[in-house]
């Protein structure tokens, strides 16, 4: 009898009635009368549909399991390429806004201002006067009269017509020769 398997009593079935010869001789034979009221034991059969059941559960709790772990790792996976493109993104930003400050700074030099505001026909200021104009403080700057701007001669203007001469006629013309693009191939 195995230690898991539930010990049952099972009725005993009612026997045939006997001789009395017969059961005085077999009355005999037994020594003991009280052994025949107790029930047989009988090993019943494991139960196997309870366990069918519980393994499939277990299964598909771990076969769940699994595939939300993968899950999880290809987010993390793809996390990480994310911030390694954001990282290299940052840095990018980081060496432009670098450049961006030095030009700014650069541009702001006063050399630099003084060639951009020669540039735009602008001169120094001698001197700095500050009044009041209708009770508010203004400033009056006195400049140099600005040098006369250079003579344009008339062959070199855009108005002026261009001769007949100087003209040439359209069956003397030749197209423009196109440029020649030759492939250069780098060796390997």
């Amino acid at each position: 009898m195995s230690a898991l398997a539930p010990a049952r009593a099972l009725p005993v079935p009612p026997r045939p009635a006997r001789s009395t010869a017969t059961a005085r001789s077999t009355a005999a034979a037994r020594p003991r009368p009280a052994a025949a009221a107790r029930p047989k034991l009988v090993v019943v059969p494991r139960p196997t549909a309870g366990r069918v059941p519980f393994v499939l559960a277990v299964a598909g709790v771990l076969a769940i399991g699994l595939v939300a772990l993968l899950l999880l790792h290809t987010l993390a996976a793809q996390d990480a390429f994310t911030v390694h493109k954001l990282t290299y993104r940052s840095a990018a930003l980081a060496d432009q806004e670098q450049a961006l400050t030095i030009a700014n700074e650069q541009a702001q030099a006063p050399s630099s201002l003084a060639l951009r505001a020669s540039g735009l026909g602008m001169v120094p200021a001698e001197s700095l006067r500050v009044t009041r104009l209708h009770g508010r403080p203004a400033a009056l700057l006195y400049a140099p009269p600005a040098p006369p701007a250079p003579a344009v001669s008339p062959s070199a203007s855009p108005s002026a017509k261009p001769t007949a001469s100087a003209t040439p006629t359209h069956a003397a013309t030749k197209p423009a020769a196109k440029p020649t693009i030759k492939p250069t191939v780098a060796p390997h």
